[in-house]
């Protein structure tokens, strides 16, 4: 019989505490502000039609944040209503206005489990994409992201690569196809940045392999003519000339601007004003370069 009377005491006492937290919050559990629209009105029997279209409001009008109760309430209320998918789907959107990239990616993987024959779930698929890639956006302290890691533009990359294949026509495609070219570009660097910190350490087994993997995998990028070079470089300090002649000879022979233009190219890399405007870097050798840039790589960016 104490042990009842014990355990009926423990469950008042929670039962009060829970009373006691709940001050405050309204009727939908999700705020403790009351809901309402950008107009001031409550909303709290609003049908769903009232609450979507005042969530809508507040998204369109720049105030994600303010979107979100509204459409966490649509759903929550009235889970089969034509609103609540629309709802749940736009969602994604007001996270990512509101720059929470984390509840985005989550919102939109809920959305594809729950509903992969949606009809905008392209666009949802280009949400996860553009949230996944924002979060490798440089930080408040300015600060370079894809130094330190690049997964989370990996994972865009899968994001936008998926939205390609299922929805090739998709309203969203060119733009889905323009970031993975920038993401192949950024991910390439990130190799580099690698390569080159194993080179400067004279780790030059370390850094043919990174630099060969970078050629292997990210053809096209701006990061492959100087992973090129420091495969040859590397080479060279291993003592193993016959690699070297050839790595040097793919690499005259793909990109001959490069080595015409090298000083040019990394200038203009490091952001400082172009002296004048550079060729495509694998296009036939430009008449009249610049005298000076034609010179040895190993004289240059990485060398000993």
């Amino acid at each position: 019989m104490r042990k009842i009377v014990l355990a009926l005491g423990v469950i008042v006492t929670l039962v009060m505490a829970g009373c006691a937290s709940d001050k405050g919050i309204n009727e939908t559990g999700y705020s403790k502000t009351p809901l309402t629209d950008r107009q001031g009105h409550k909303l709290k029997s609003a049908d769903a039609k009232r609450l979507y279209k005042s969530a809508r409001d507040f998204l369109m009008h720049g105030q994600p944040s303010q979107a979100l109760p509204l459409y966490a309430e649509v759903s929550a209320r009235f889970p089969f209503s034509k609103y609540a998918s629309q709802s749940e789907l736009e969602t994604v959107t007001a996270h990512y206005e509101a720059h929470d990239y984390d509840q985005a990616v989550d919102a939109a993987d809920r959305f594809i489990k729950q509903h992969p024959r949606n009809a905008h779930v392209d666009y949802v698929y280009y949400m996860r994409g553009l949230s996944n890639y924002a979060r490798n956006n440089p930080s408040l302290l300015g600060s370079d992201p894809d130094k330190r890691n690049v997964q989370y533009l990996k994972q865009a990359f899968n994001d936008f690569s998926l939205l390609l294949k299922n929805y090739p026509n998709s309203d969203y495609a060119k733009d889905a196809q323009l970031h993975m070219i920038n993401i192949r570009n950024r991910v390439a660097a990130h190799e580099l940045h690698i390569a080159e910190y194993y080179y400067t350490r004279r780790a030059y087994v370390a850094a043919s392999r990174r630099a060969a993997d970078i050629v292997k995998h990210y053809q096209g990028s701006d990061s492959v003519p100087r992973a090129l070079e420091i495969m040859e470089q590397s080479y060279a300090k291993l003592n193993l000339p016959d690699l070297a002649e050839d790595t040097r000879a793919i690499l005259q022979v793909s990109y001959p601007n490069y080595l015409l233009h090298r000083k040019e190219f990394y200038r203009q890399q490091a952001g400082d004003k172009p002296d004048y405007t550079l060729p495509d870097l694998g296009a036939p050798p430009s008449i009249g370069s610049p005298a000076g840039d034609n010179k040895s790589s190993s004289n240059d960016n990485g060398g000993d």
